[in-house]
């Protein structure tokens, strides 16, 4: 009996979408947008009645004219309070959804139905366009190229029926994806890694020659973090005798805390027959700090400087600090000459109750040449984080 209510209830929910969707197809062809209104729900939470209307019912509430703090002036009004509507309501006697009104009177007016294509409800690619889009994207083909392209196979521009910012939209959201192969194979990987904790821990011969030899100072880069997959990617990287990057170990992990990191670390120090590093650089997340600390006792910790400028960026917002900021942090002053210049240029662009700068300010003795070279010569380094992402930027272009 349940088994049959559910599906009753499927069913009416799709006669529910496809009447939304005749209404949807209905207004494209009279150069009109339309969208969902009032919905209408029963004792038992189930709907009975839902209102079609056009896009530009109604108005505007009164608050987003005076929101406070406003950063940018509100779009210009589009709505007109049009009347035009279509209602339906389920009927029991029948088990179906019926049209009980409908109301084809606009107040303002329609667009020709060429243009009606580009109104936000219609914009929509077809899979094939998706399709198409997304082997030309492998091909190192640019979206303007692609969006000429299929405005050419559709006939013109007028008939392509979205835009070059939805075609951005939509390889976004491919790219969150993870195709069904994909997902089985971390599946698969996940089940493994239950059996064998190594797995997703992986270090050559030779990197492990090259970490005996340029092991010394390690960029631990975890911020790789938010790819397609969802799975934490932690490179450990350095540089040889030539500057080059070169990587001594990598490893895909579950999750982002202090435990999972103390493994980690472990593991590379297994794989590295226990040579310990002289200096560990880091992005700075506490998570990996404290797992640092945990297993290298005695390294000396630093903060990596491509994140610190980046940082500056985003927390002040000013390119000219920035680029002062950057200048005290690699400059080999004396300690008192880096406090006068740090007070200096504080006050020049006022920022003495800015949290972040006083956070940097109380560890400077992770990130200031001033500070560092008096401990150890150890050199400010960057993880490999930009050098990857400018190759993978070249790769993709």
């Amino acid at each position: 009996m349940d088994e049959q209510y559910q599906e009753d209830d499927d069913i009416n929910q799709q006669e529910e979408l496809l009447a939304f969707d005749f209404y949807l197809k209905y207004s494209k062809s009279k150069g009109f947008s339309a969208r969902k209104s009032k919905t209408f729900k029963n004792s038992i939470g189930k709907i009975y009645k839902q209102k079609f209307v056009c896009h530009r019912q109604g108005f505007r509430e009164l608050k987003y004219y005076t929101m406070k703090k406003r950063k940018k002036e509100p779009r210009l009004e589009i709505r007109t309070g049009c009347e035009a509507r279509m209602d339906v309501k389920f009927v029991h006697e029948t088990g179906r959804w019926h049209i009980f009104y409908f109301s084809d009177e606009h107040n303002h007016d329609l667009l020709d139905t060429q243009f009606s294509a580009m109104l936000p409800a219609h914009r929509k690619m077809t899979e094939v366009d998706i399709m198409q889009m997304m082997n030309m994207l492998k091909s190192g083909i640019s979206t303007s190229q692609m969006f000429g392209l299929l405005a050419s196979q559709a006939g013109g521009y007028e008939f392509i029926g979205y835009g070059r910012r939805d075609m951005y939209n939509e390889i976004d959201r491919q790219r969150r994806q993870v195709p069904g192969d994909a997902a089985r194979v971390l599946k698969k990987l996940e089940d493994m890694r239950l059996k064998d904790l190594q797995l997703y821990f992986k270090s050559d011969r030779i990197s492990q020659l090259d970490y005996q030899l340029f092991g010394d100072v390690i960029p631990f880069d975890a911020t790789y973090k938010k790819n397609k997959y969802s799975c934490p990617l932690v490179i450990f990287s350095g540089v040889n005798h030539h500057n080059q990057i070169i990587v001594f170990a990598a490893a895909l992990i579950v999750d982002e805390t202090t435990d999972t990191y103390i493994w980690l670390l472990r593991q590379l120090m297994f794989a590295m027959k226990g040579k310990t590093p002289t200096s560990i650089i880091t992005d700075g997340a506490m998570t990996i700090r404290n797992a640092v600390r945990d297993v290298f006792s005695e390294v000396i910790y630093r903060l990596c400087a491509w994140h610190l400028i980046r940082n500056a960026t985003s927390n002040v917002g000013n390119p000219l600090f920035t680029s002062k900021f950057r200048k005290i942090m690699l400059r080999d002053y004396e300690i008192p000459v880096f406090k006068r210049k740090w007070v200096q240029l504080i006050e020049k662009f006022g920022l003495e109750d800015k949290p972040w700068v006083n956070n940097m300010y109380e560890e400077k003795h992770m990130w200031a040449i001033a500070y560092i070279r008096v401990v150890a010569r150890v050199p400010v380094m960057q993880t490999c984080i930009e050098l990857l992402e400018r190759f993978a930027a070249e790769r993709h272009l």
